[in-house]
């Protein structure tokens, strides 16, 4: 994520902002698929694109990332996000620990959407015959459900 540049405005909070950004500092918000090797590997197989040889023929996937393009579609909103919410720790009115989780599940709503939205490249009529769904990356399993995250303490 960015760095914030924060503008400190009345120097007897500067213990508060040192304490906070510690506490910050200590905390690590990880967003993705836990676990589930199958969704796992799906997830990958998407993001990047694979190609499977096979002895009858070749089946391409082709890459629809929705992790890094979402990565990098709502980075610089993430990092508002957390700015806005800076004054609320600093007056002891939301603790790190919130605030990080308040950040995984704003992350994993914009990955889930981006997810979603995703339409191109499209299905290959087989896919489509054989998942009953155009749309790419949505299936009955629930690629989309398996995103989560965990807020892991340094």
């Amino acid at each position: 994520m960015a760095k914030a540049n924060i503008k400190i405005r009345n120097v007897t909070r500067v213990p508060q902002l040192k304490k906070a950004l510690r506490e910050l500092n200590s905390y690590v918000v990880e967003v993705g698929i836990f676990g589930d090797e199958e969704y796992v590997m799906i997830a990958r197989v998407h993001e990047f694109g694979m190609t499977i040889r096979t002895k009858k023929a070749n089946i391409n996937i082709p890459e629809r990332s929705f992790m890094r393009t979402a990565f990098d579609e709502k980075q610089n909103a993430w990092t508002k996000f957390v700015k806005k919410q800076l004054p609320l720790v600093l007056d002891s009115k939301l603790d790190v620990h919130t605030l990080c989780e308040r950040l995984g599940a704003l992350m994993v709503g914009d990955i889930q959407k981006k997810l979603t939205d995703i339409k191109s490249p499209a299905n290959a009529p087989s896919t489509i015959a054989q998942k009953g769904s155009s749309n790419p990356l949505i299936d009955s399993a629930g690629l989309r459900s398996r995103i989560t995250y965990r807020v892991v303490r340094r």
